[in-house]
C-alpha cells in the first residue's frame, strides 16, 4: 500500500511540474502593439490599440479588432468589408502600414514590431 501511495505521489509531482513548465512557456509569448484605424468618409471611423502576438499576420490581427468580411482570391484573401461597410463597385479597402501603402496583402504583412495599420475605403 505504501509503495502505491509513493508511486502516486511521484506521478502527481511529475504532472504538476510538467504543468508549471508548460504554463510558464505559454505566458512568455512575445507581443507587439498594433494600432489600427479604419476609415470610410462619412460612414466609419474606428480606432483601436491592442497587444498582439509577435509574428501574427496583419489579416489575422485586424480580424481580432474589427468585424471583417473577406473572400479568397488567387492572390490570397481580400478584405471586402470592415465594421459592416462593404467595398462595392469601384471601391476597395486600401492597406497602409506605418504610413505607407502596402505593396503586399494583409496576410503577408507580419507584425514583428509595434505597427500602425490604417485601412481606408478608396475608389479606383
Amino acid at each position: 500500500m505504501k509503495l502505491k501511495l509513493k508511486f502516486l505521489l511521484v506521478l502527481f509531482v511529475g504532472l504538476l511540474s510538467t504543468q508549471l513548465v508548460l504554463s510558464d512557456e505559454a505566458s512568455s509569448v512575445e507581443t507587439v502593439q498594433l494600432s489600427l484605424t479604419v476609415t470610410s468618409t462619412g460612414q466609419l471611423n474606428i480606432s483601436a490599440v491592442k497587444q498582439v502576438e509577435k509574428g501574427i499576420n496583419a489579416f489575422d490581427a485586424i480580424d481580432l479588432l474589427v468585424v471583417m468580411g473577406s473572400k479568397e482570391t488567387d492572390w490570397g484573401p481580400q478584405i471586402m468589408s470592415l465594421g459592416g461597410i462593404e467595398a462595392i463597385g469601384n471601391t476597395y479597402w486600401a492597406l497602409y502600414v506605418n504610413g505607407k501603402m502596402s505593396m503586399v496583402g494583409a496576410k503577408d504583412v507580419i507584425l514583428d514590431d509595434n505597427t500602425f495599420i490604417h485601412l481606408n475605403l478608396e475608389a479606383f
